[in-house]
């Protein structure tokens, strides 16, 4: 069945991700990097089962290697620096498809970059069902002329995001940062919580620089005055939709054709959709590192998500049906309070009279009553059964919890600062899903969920050593 798995990098030489490296590798050709003078020639020419270049139709003809040696000579006469040469997208494509519809899928999503130039490439082994592209598009517009470098306003200096004792917010330029910090204005980050504070915000709650999602302070982008990482998700997440789109109509009009039931995917993250499940993991191709791992994890994920389903159903019905249940008793204590009522308010007749009218009172509030004792003994029940599905349901989030905590644990060790920007960003999404966990497991057991410091990362303490 066809998955949702989509994901972006930036590419720039000053990282070592250099254009012409990724697209020898991605295309399986050896290519030139003439500003090392390096070869690159990457093994993985078995994999890949299509490539090409899709180009602007005012662009001249160019080949793979003279176009992002190109597009690295500009970025180089630009300055250099951080700034992107290119963005290259990986994304799973419909295992339903074949080859055609698969390449038709590719073609339409280059498509989503008129202005760029796009190099694609598909790869499968044919093993394990993992068939993928790889899409390296540029970060300047190229046409007639090749590429068009970026204006002196459209590169201009970073800006940060900075605050004051009152609130008010705005963004200052890095040359401006030495006055801006004189008249007062701090510097705002980003926390592992999912929270923006200054520093001294930060350390009035408890909290330190362990705490920050890096060291860089939150940085407004530079035309649109709004944060840059903001701007940048908004635009992945426009592409997102946009290939779930991509592949969904090509997904129908393969299941028109054969007869087979339509099974969309969907772009959204469980959270966004409503789903209030761990969500898998991406698991790749058989016979790559880690295979077999992330299939038993996926597997495990699953059978987890499918008992809290069911748990949380149950915990549903019960709970409605102890609320019929107390209904119908406050009904039946009702009509017996209704009944005493009656026949003591009646006017009195004969002795004969007088007694059957009691005995009648008397049988109809006994039955009553006794209705509402079998009631009661229900609801008893239904709470005896509510309470072991909360604890079974309490359970159940306790080894999801640890679950997530053993993920969180190896995202967060080992490796250099710069192999660990992504993993701990992604352990800071699974603690916020830690937390919304043990919120609700602090619920179903009666306890108040106190605010909690965020665990400082444990790969990071351990590097820093003892103090002496």
């Amino acid at each position: 069945m066809a998955i949702y798995h989509l994901n972006a990098r930036g590419c720039s030489p000053s990282t070592g991700a250099g254009a012409v490296r990724k697209a020898a590798y991605q295309s399986g050709q050896a290519l030139v990097e003439e500003r090392s003078g390096r070869l690159c020639d990457y093994a993985r020419k078995e994999r890949v089962t299509d490539q090409g270049l899709a180009l602007p139709a005012a662009a001249p003809h160019i080949d793979r290697g003279a176009l992002w040696n190109e597009a690295e000579r500009v970025w180089a006469e630009a300055g250099g620096g951080k700034e992107l040469v290119a963005k290259r997208f990986e994304f799973a494509l419909p295992v339903e498809l074949d080859e055609r519809g698969r390449l038709a899928c590719v073609r339409d999503f280059c498509a989503l970059f008129p202005a760029k130039a796009c190099d694609w490439a598909i790869h499968d082994d044919g093993r394990g069902g993992n068939p993928h592209a790889h899409v390296l598009v540029s970060a300047l517009d190229f046409g007639a002329e090749g590429f068009t470098p970026r204006t002196k306003s459209q590169k201009g200096q970073s800006w940060y995001l900075v605050e004051r004792d009152g609130g008010e917010r705005i963004a200052v330029p890095a040359t401006g940062w030495a006055a801006a910090k004189a008249a007062g204005w701090q510097k705002v980050y980003n926390f592992t919580d999912g929270k923006r504070r200054t520093m001294k915000q930060a350390k009035a709650e408890g909290l330190g620089t362990k705490d920050r999602v890096s060291k860089s302070p939150v940085k407004m982008h530079r035309t649109e005055g709004r944060s840059a990482r903001e701007v940048e998700r908004e635009q992945l997440v426009e592409v997102r939709a946009a290939w779930a789109s991509i592949a969904n109509r090509h997904l129908a009009a393969h299941a028109a054709a054969t007869g087979a039931a339509v099974r969309p995917i969907d772009h959204r993250s469980n959270k966004d959709r409503g789903l209030d499940e761990q969500p898998t993991v991406h698991e790749g191709g058989a016979g790559l590192i880690g295979h077999a791992d992330r299939v038993k994890l996926n597997k495990e994920i699953r059978e987890r998500n499918a008992r809290l389903r069911v748990l949380r159903s149950e915990l549903q019905n019960e709970g409605a049906a102890l609320e019929q249940l107390q209904q119908e008793i406050a009904d039946l204590e009702r009509k017996r309070r209704t009944a005493e009522h009656s026949w003591q308010s009646r006017p009195r007749k004969g002795e004969r009279q007088r007694k059957a009218a009691l005995a009648k009172r008397r049988r109809a509030a006994m039955a009553t009553a006794a209705a509402a004792t079998a009631a009661r003994h229900r609801a008893t029940a239904a709470v005896a059964d509510q309470t072991d599905t909360r604890a079974e349901l309490i359970a159940q989030l306790d080894e999801q919890i640890a679950a997530l905590d053993l993920k969180i644990r190896q995202l967060q060790g080992g490796g250099s600062a710069a192999m660990l920007s992504g993993p701990l960003r992604k352990a800071a999404a699974l603690g916020v899903e830690r937390r919304k966990l043990a919120d609700e497991r602090a619920r179903l057991a009666g306890e108040d969920p106190a605010p909690r410091r965020p665990e400082p990362p444990q790969a990071e303490r351990e590097r820093r050593g003892p103090k002496h």
